[in-house]
């Protein structure tokens, strides 16, 4: 109860430490617990599936306390992975000119016939 207590008071403490802080996102690697308070005490609230993207607004031991689907709760940190950030390659298309369009019709030149 006591290991509870202290727990709780240091998740209040973190709330009112990160408040002002800037959130950073993370991918969760595999399907976390997404948990009331910073343990395996607490109780999940709902299950965070592979890849999604979540804010991390701060940390206590090894837990994220983080804001998904517009709730704030914690993940372990083991579980959380910095996104990979693609940056778009901008490419050139070079575009052949299109054939001569075929002769349609008869040809009038004079046919010559050698001996």
């Amino acid at each position: 109860m006591k290991s509870k207590i202290a727990s709780v008071l240091a998740a209040a403490a973190l709330l009112g430490s990160v408040g002002s802080a800037a959130a950073f996102p993370r991918v969760v690697t595999d399907l976390a617990a997404f948990r009331t308070g910073p343990g395996l005490d607490f109780l999940p609230i709902l299950a965070v599936p592979p890849q999604a993207v979540v804010d991390v607004h701060g940390h206590i031991g090894g837990w994220s306390r983080v804001a998904y689907a517009g709730k704030i709760g914690f993940i372990a940190s083991s579980l959380l992975a910095r996104p990979i950030i693609v940056k778009p390659v901008v490419t050139s298309v070079v575009v052949a000119p299109a054939p001569a369009p075929a002769p349609v019709g008869l040809i009038t030149a004079p046919l010559r016939i050698f001996e």
